[in-house]
């Protein structure tokens, strides 16, 4: 084997060396040119036009094949942006090559622009992989190169512009804050001190409280509060503090990491996975169990040494509530506000972490400021020890089995989750009473609800083994003999269901042909990403993306809704594809299938303004 070796390496280099001869021969005592000299690429961005601009030059007798191009597009941690597999190269001169037949082939110079379906918030590597040759001399190997391409920067206006007065200031804050744009919050933020910054978010957090990206969060602080063997107002305000510090860290964690790594670290996402909606679910049942009294949560042994002093149980049950408010920030409420994106995305953009910290930092806080005053409320009202405390505990402990299920219903069947929440009603009507012997004043009362819920449960729990999905319906698969929605399973990926005129796909290939056939029909493209688990996707579907009045001035768009609810590669592949920083997003695409440039929503809007914001920023566009 090793003399066989041998051979074909002195084959080989004879083989090498006649060619060599050969080329001399023709090109005289000249020396070959390199491929780098024989064929010049220059590339640039032009993300105004959200394309990539490649430029060939070549040398005489030198010619490129048009089947050996390929390009890719990736972020700086390798994760494909853009494939191009769809591009159209221009035509080319025929010719019937010695090594690959008949064959396109370029001479002289080529001009490629190849479009990027939305601008990239990071920045981007571009791989061009190419061949060429000199006509009747020699071939060179495949060519691969790579391009870097910075993300565009927020531009900064001149320092005298800056000086703005604050009202002024504020007063393009509050304007931003009523157009519910994230894009619109990015752009504010690009021309702000980081003091005025903090202040508004701030403000923005407040109003973010009543939201029900924020309800989830209520009856999980309640429960905390109701733990207590002696809640308090003060108790309750130290308590209520705890959590909010506890949801705080990590929104601001999201920032500093979106700076670090860019728009490609999907942390909703990633939340989302099955393992941590699983821990999440057993935190919420094993806080559960102890309000039933099966035991008590109690710290680590080692932890609780060191902290054998008198206050030390109090400090316990105060990391106890932070650990709970960063569980809620990360899993319970898993929503992307415009507010909240358009923070993202100027930091994802800029790179700017010490902003992008401070900013959500303060919109968490600010967004727990009504926690702190619910909280501080709620200790002062809950009664004191005894058999009515007992009872209030169980209700939040059933709150909080309530809150596994609701988790659990992102990766579970719907009809499975039916019939928890039918167990859970029948057991807790159980417990209460219902099938005890009637009392008279309250005590009949009592038993009068837990009859109603432990009938109620039965209903979910007949309803779900009946295949029904709804709690609000449960026994809705029984009273129709056909579906309301109509569903389809076909090849193209559409296998949900569709909602009116909104045609739902499952999966990147299904909404690459989508986006294919609405360009060859000539139509524009609404594409609405959303997931069963976003609480905020469903508010926007059943404020505004079903308002008759959005529908009419909708008409001539193909309208997609593209189901992520699943947590796997293809979801993450949809979200890196497009660069979506979190749920709902709505993109608008042109007749060509190219993205609306700065027409993204993010998070909510309602009818109103999404009808103001088609008409100002699609429109126009299109």
């Amino acid at each position: 084997m090793h003399i066989t070796w041998q051979r074909l390496g002195l084959a080989l280099t004879l083989l090498l060396a006649w060619s060599t001869s050969m080329a001399q021969d023709l090109f005289g005592e000249e020396r070959l040119p390199t491929v780098d000299e024989a064929i010049q690429l220059v590339t640039d961005a032009d993300w105004d036009n959200q394309q990539l601009l490649l430029d060939f030059e070549l040398i005489d007798d030198v010619y490129l094949y048009q089947h050996r191009f390929g390009f890719t597009l990736k972020d700086t941690n390798g994760n494909v942006l853009e494939s191009f597999d769809d591009i159209t190269l221009p035509e080319g001169k025929p010719k019937t090559d010695e090594i690959f037949g008949d064959v396109i082939v370029y001479f002289h110079n080529l001009r490629l622009a190849l479009p990027v379906k939305s601008v990239p918030l990071v920045d981007t590597q571009l791989e061009v992989r190419y061949q060429g040759c000199i006509e009747d001399t020699l071939c060179y190997p495949p060519t691969r190169k790579t391009f870097d391409f910075s993300s565009p920067q927020p531009a900064k206006k001149p320092q005298a512009a800056t000086a703005a007065s604050p009202a002024s200031s504020t007063d393009g804050f509050l304007d931003t804050l009523q157009s519910e744009d994230a894009n619109a919050f990015n752009q504010w933020m690009e021309n702000q001190s980081i003091s005025l910054i903090i202040g508004l978010f701030f403000v923005g957090g407040l109003l973010l409280a009543f939201t029900p990206c924020v309800f989830p969060m209520i009856p999980i602080l309640s429960g905390i509060i109701a733990g207590e063997d002696n809640p308090s107002a003060s108790r309750g305000f130290v308590l209520s503090s705890a959590y909010v510090l506890g949801v705080a860290v990590p929104y601001t964690l999201a920032g500093l990491l979106v700076a670090l790594f860019g728009a490609g670290l999907n942390l909703q996402f990633m939340l989302q996975q099955p393992a941590a909606i699983i821990t999440s679910a057993v935190i919420f049942v094993a806080l559960a169990l102890s309000m039933f009294g099966l035991y008590e949560l109690q710290l680590p042994h080692f932890l609780r040494d060191r902290l054998h002093q008198p206050g030390a149980e109090k400090r316990g049950s105060l990391i106890g509530a932070a650990l709970m408010g960063a569980i809620s920030a990360l899993v319970v409420s898993p929503c992307v506000t415009p507010i909240l994106a358009g923070a993202l995305i100027y930091v994802a953009a800029s790179g700017d972490a010490v902003t992008g910290a401070a900013s959500l930092f303060a919109l968490s806080i600010g967004m727990g400021i009504p926690l702190i005053i619910a909280g501080t409320g709620g200790g002062s009202l809950l009664p004191r020890a005894g058999m009515w405390m007992e009872e209030i505990k169980r209700f939040f402990g059933v709150v909080m089995l309530g809150v596994a299920i609701w988790l659990l219903n992102r990766i579970i069947n719907d009809t499975i989750t039916l019939g928890l929440y039918g167990l859970l009603f029948a057991v807790y009507g159980v417990q209460l009473g219902a099938l005890e012997s009637a009392g008279e004043g309250l005590a009949r009362l009592k038993r009068g609800l837990a009859l109603v819920l432990a009938l109620y449960g039965s209903v979910m729990i007949i309803g779900a083994l009946a295949g029904g999905k709804d709690p609000l319906q449960p026994l809705e698969t029984l009273a129709s003999t056909s579906a309301s929605s109509v569903a389809s399973t076909g090849k193209d990926g559409t296998n949900r269901e569709d909602h009116g005129p909104w045609k739902t796909l499952v999966g990147k290939q299904a909404l690459a042909q989508a986006l294919a056939n609405s360009r060859s029909a000539g139509k524009p493209v609404l594409v609405d990403f959303f997931a069963e688990w976003c609480v905020a996707c469903r508010v926007l579907e059943e404020e505004t993306l079903s308002n008759p009045a959005v529908l009419s001035e909708m008409t001539g768009f193909d309208l997609y809704r593209v189901d992520i609810t699943e947590i796997n590669d293809d979801s993450q592949a949809i979200m890196e594809h497009y660069n979506i920083l979190g749920l709902p997003a709505l993109v608008f695409f042109d007749t060509s299938s190219s993205e609306v440039p700065n027409a993204r929503v993010l998070g909510e809007m309602g009818p109103d303004r999404f009808i103001e914001h088609l008409n100002a920023k699609v429109m126009p566009k299109l």
